[in-house]
């Protein structure tokens, strides 16, 4: 029997052992995006059949999960714009749209804490406070540290991250930002 075969940097997992790891949260997602069960069923086995067709190779895991929930997301907002009904006007969908950016803007959101939680302690602390708003000064007096050690840190945390994470890893900051 042939199986097909995802590859998330440089390991090859079994397409069967990622739909199962994955389907139930990916249906999760799509509920409550859509509301309807079948529906999200249905529309993340489509999804997964993409993926089986176009054999994609992952960099890592991040980007495997940013794309998959990705396309989940597209794949709702599509279902919701053909659903329509005709006399709905554009605003609906926008207000859809937005709600189903806010999930993806969560789902990036816990990535990359994941990935921060891999730096070195007083990188990942600066890294926390400054996704928490605070400023490089504010973060330099709460750590007493200097404003270029903090610079520094940032900087080099910013650079392991892309390193290790590629594209993916401005693709999360830029979703983050963009909302």
């Amino acid at each position: 029997m042939f199986k097909q075969h995802i590859y998330i940097s440089d390991k090859k997992y079994a397409f069967k052992e990622i739909f199962k790891d994955f389907y139930a949260s990916q249906v999760l997602f799509a509920i409550k995006l859509i509301g309807s069960k079948h529906d999200a069923e249905d529309l993340v086995q489509d999804v997964f059949m993409n993926i089986w067709r176009s054999k994609p190779i992952f960099r890592n895991e991040i980007a495997f999960k940013s794309y998959i929930y990705l396309s989940t997301r597209n794949r709702c907002i599509d279902f919701l714009r053909k659903k329509r009904p005709p006399g709905d006007t554009i605003e609906s969908i926008e207000h859809i749209t937005h709600e189903v950016d806010f999930a993806v803007k969560e789902e990036a959101f816990r990535i990359l804490e994941k990935a921060i939680e891999k730096l070195p302690t007083q990188t990942k602390e600066i890294m926390k406070l400054s996704m928490s708003g605070l400023s490089i000064q504010e973060i330099a007096n709460q750590l007493g540290v200097s404003v270029n050690t903090i610079k520094t840190l940032k900087s080099r945390a910013y650079k392991n991250l892309k390193e290790t994470y590629g594209d993916v890893f401005m693709m999360l900051l830029v979703t983050l930002l963009s909302f």
